[in-house]
């Protein structure tokens, strides 16, 4: 999922609650793929042990944290259909805090959640349909990943494959596609929404072995683009604040980066030439990656996406379409995976090939 950050911070927009990291969800293989619920599963009646996901790429702060707070969780369950404010354990402070961060409406003395709650009943259907409905996009995707995957090969950068595949063409170029339809929120911060802008959304039980993309703005022209998971995230994190890394990745003299927490990181090939993709600069890469992102962009804005709007509860189409898509993407790149097209994420010592770098146009 989009994330947008900043030199003075990073602003996580999928990241579990602290609250859910170490528990075991029932349901989930440990291929990354989320088996369909069992009947028995229940959903958490605490908002904070739900996977949390925000579509904010302009946020200065995002929600997850004020769901977290405190019994914050606990009142946003209950209020999920709707609760008098006399049945809610909630303060004055709370109730205006949640106020301003958009997660409750007021409607007199009744309050009401103001994001889709999504849990057993409908995650596990709204996954099922996905499931079948990706196996024709992932035909249509196939050609364009391969291709990618050819190019990488001969860039040197064979690394890269999962990187450009889905945290590229499947979690930035798609949304730029369907931001030029209008189908998914508008993101610009306002005075009513001062933190935050676009979509958020509790589901549950999150996707294991899920990813997420991050965009650390380097310089004026320059991001890193860093596609993690739980167990990559903080390494990454580190790298993205190693102190002068604008000026290591433009030095064809410098190979190895070393992070604040003493990792050393692959910058340069043998042969001079960067470790890391370079992307937004309208070449082969990127026509590629576009072509991967165009059918699955155009299945979400057709008739053919409807069946996956019945299990989403939100009146928004835009927000649904996020919470559809952002599903999809999972389910699509696992397919890709499994039918060895694709490559898993990298893991271990060597993550590189979780990195890409965006030129920012118009700089």
């Amino acid at each position: 999922m989009l994330t947008a950050t900043g030199r003075s911070g990073k602003t996580c927009v999928d990241r579990p609650s602290d609250k859910r990291r170490d528990d075991k969800i029932a349901g989930m293989s440990d291929t990354g793929r989320m088996d369909d619920a069992a009947p028995e599963m229940s959903d958490p009646e605490d908002l904070a042990l739900w996977a949390l996901h925000c579509y904010c790429p302009n946020a200065k702060r995002t929600p997850h944290q004020v769901v977290s707070d405190g019994n914050n969780g606990r009142i946003l369950y209950a209020a999920r259909h709707g609760a008098l404010r006399s049945h809610l354990d909630i303060s004055d402070a709370q109730l205006s805090q949640l106020l301003e961060f958009g997660l409750l409406e007021r409607d007199g003395e009744k309050l009401r959640t103001a994001f889709p709650v999504l849990g057993v009943r409908e995650m596990t259907p709204l996954r099922a349909a996905l499931r079948r409905l990706a196996t024709p996009l992932v035909d249509a995707v196939e050609k364009p990943t391969r291709d990618i995957a050819a190019e990488l090969r001969h860039r040197g950068l064979r690394h890269s494959l999962y990187a450009m595949v889905f945290g590229y063409a499947l979690d930035l170029l798609l949304w730029q596609q369907l931001r030029a339809e209008a189908a998914v929120p508008d993101t610009t911060l306002t005075a009513e929404r001062p933190w935050w802008n676009g979509a958020f959304w509790a589901i549950h039980p999150p996707r294991a072995g899920s990813s997420g993309t991050n965009f650390y703005r380097l310089d004026e022209d320059l991001t890193l683009v860093a596609v993690w998971s739980e167990a990559t995230l903080r390494r990454l994190d580190d790298l993205a604040t190693t102190p002068g890394m604008a000026e290591s990745l433009r030095d064809r003299h410098t190979t190895v980066v070393t992070d604040p927490e003493g990792h050393l990181w692959r910058v340069r090939l043998d042969d001079g030439r960067s470790a890391i993709p370079l992307v937004g600069v309208g070449d082969a890469l990127d026509d590629l990656a576009s072509a991967l992102a165009a059918p699955v962009s155009a299945f979400l804005l057709s008739r053919a996406c409807q069946e996956a709007h019945r299990y989403v509860s939100t009146d928004d189409r835009t927000v649904a379409t996020v919470i559809i898509s952002h599903e999809l993407i999972w389910e699509i790149t696992e397919q890709l995976i499994a039918r060895g097209t694709c490559t898993r994420a990298p893991q271990g010592d060597d993550l590189t090939g979780l990195l890409l770098l965006l030129a920012n146009r118009g700089s």
